[in-house]
């Protein structure tokens, strides 16, 4: 209801944020490029905007990967430290009214704020918005998503 027609959660993801890199045409790309070249599968890549000369920009991935990350950092980074950290879930609300609904992602923001979950990242698209939490958030907040869009 209200826009979302399907809630689902994945377990074991780890963030990785790059703060202060470099702001340019090829920086992300380039950073990217590390990790696609390692065989790392990356998810909820977001970028701020730029502020000057730098932005940071985050990703998600498996924590199955932590290895590989660990591996291919440092060649990925350049500027300043990453920072890295496990123990999330994803929660991934789904619907194709989405497209034409106001305040679903208000919506659910509202009902984790409610229970106290706080959000790590978030990446929206027409049909879906990904919500990284804590994972032993999860059940909380899946359960609060629940009974905001009625599923």
């Amino acid at each position: 209801m209200y826009g979302v027609s399907k809630i689902t959660s994945e377990q074991d993801i780890l963030l990785t944020t790059f703060p202060g890199a470099q702001y340019s045409a090829r920086s992300l790309a380039d950073h990217l490029e590390v990790f696609a070249k390692a065989g790392i599968v990356l998810d909820m890549i977001c970028q701020s905007a730029p502020r000057g000369a730098e932005v940071d920009f985050s990703f998600t991935t498996g924590y199955q990967n932590f290895a590989a990350v660990m591996a291919a950092l440092p060649e990925a980074a350049r500027a300043h430290p990453p920072l890295i950290s496990g123990g999330y879930s994803k929660i991934n609300l789904f619907g194709e009214e989405m497209v034409t609904s106001c305040g679903v992602a208000a919506r659910a923001l509202q009902a984790l704020a409610e229970v106290g979950v706080e959000i790590a990242l978030i990446t929206t698209s027409d049909l879906d918005i990904s919500l990284l939490v804590r994972q032993q958030d999860e059940d909380t907040a899946l359960a609060a998503l629940r009974r905001a869009f009625a599923l």
